[in-house]
């Protein structure tokens, strides 16, 4: 057995038998820890041969001390807290895990909107203080009537959309991949950013953050939107900028928001989003569910596994590194094992 040492920053969760499962089939053992700073994680990490990582900012100077490690793997979708390109000029994979919180995600977004069209916090709020009164949370809209619009289109927005089709007239699309069959044959209408930004009741946030897209949602943005209209943010916080949606609200630019991600998590108490009536928090909760977190935390070894057994990641988000490393495809290994 090869004793490969494998470095676990920071994690949410509580047991992680199943990383120290799966990676013991090679020997590996796991450090698991729960640190954020440079310094920290470089003096645990400067030897690694695997580095699992949740939160923790993976920076060029910490990738600059790891001359072992031939993967970085991310407990989540989203890799914009790992410098790409200082991995791959290191010949590091790095992974994420693509698929799987879709049905949460999604159904989440939808719950979202749903609260938001028929007011129910508000109604409940009124009611909890002794006010019997269906006009408390006037104006309602009607939700068949009103165009929601999806800012970004993947496997999440596309199940979003599906859930969706049944209550809506109208459900338009914004994304600079997607094809308009693709989008139509789900019920929906591709239409430009800004379209959905003026015309939309309801818009729901599903973008990857990335330099082009950080504060897509700011003070103009907002500017644009209908008063009437509530924004929904299940991706990254980053993507809105967070004293202009604070500024809008306060201000009746908009009608409110729904959001299971903040630029800061957790927020602080000062944080004004928190007392606001008119909008709905949730703790970076869309993509928990029992069967999502096993998933997640098993996919994320079997990447690990998969590297140091000799072989590329499932999910390798810097194809680029194949140019220069000696591992075997996957893919290919496992139709031969399929067909023997």
């Amino acid at each position: 057995m090869i004793g490969y040492k494998v470095v676990i920053t920071d994690r949410e969760y509580e047991s992680i038998e199943n990383e120290i499962s799966i990676l013991g089939q090679i020997g590996a053992s796991v450090f698991p820890y729960q640190l954020k700073s440079e310094k920290d994680i470089i003096r645990v990490a400067h030897d690694c041969d695997a580095l699992i990582t949740q939160h923790a900012r993976i920076t060029k100077k910490i990738i600059g001390h790891m001359d072992r490690c031939k993967i970085i793997a991310r407990y989540a979708t989203g890799i914009d807290t790992i410098d790409i390109s200082s991995a791959t000029e290191k010949d590091i994979c790095v992974s994420n895990v693509e698929d799987y919180c879709t049905d949460e995600v999604s159904t989440h977004a939808v719950a979202m909107l749903l609260n938001l069209n028929r007011k129910l916090p508000l109604y409940h709020s009124s009611v909890s203080e002794g006010n019997w009164d269906y006009k408390s949370a006037a104006p309602l809209l009607s939700l068949r009537d009103s165009i929601v619009g999806i800012i970004g289109f993947g496997h999440i927005s596309a199940a979003y959309l599906r859930k969706l089709r049944p209550f809506c007239g109208e459900i338009w699309v914004h994304s600079n991949h997607a094809e308009k069959g693709q989008v139509e044959s789900l019920g929906g209408k591709l239409k430009s950013f800004d379209e959905i930004i003026v015309n939309a009741d309801y818009i729901t946030i599903h973008s990857p953050l990335t330099s082009k897209t950080k504060n897509l949602f700011q003070r103009n943005t907002f500017m644009a939107m209908k008063k009437s209209a509530f924004i929904i943010n299940v991706s990254r916080g980053g993507l809105i900028h967070e004293e202009d949606l604070i500024w809008a609200l306060e201000q009746g630019v908009i009608a409110g928001a729904a959001l299971d991600v903040l630029q800061e998590e957790p927020p602080k108490k000062s944080n004004k989003l928190l007392t606001m009536k008119n909008v709905m928090l949730t703790p970076h909760s869309a993509w928990y569910s029992t069967a999502s977190q096993n998933k997640l935390q098993k996919t994320v070894a079997e990447e690990v596994l998969r590297v140091l057994s000799g072989y590329f990641p499932k999910h390798l988000v810097n194809p680029e590194v194949k140019q220069n490393l000696k591992l075997k495809e996957l893919h290919k290994e496992e139709k031969e094992n399929e067909s023997s």
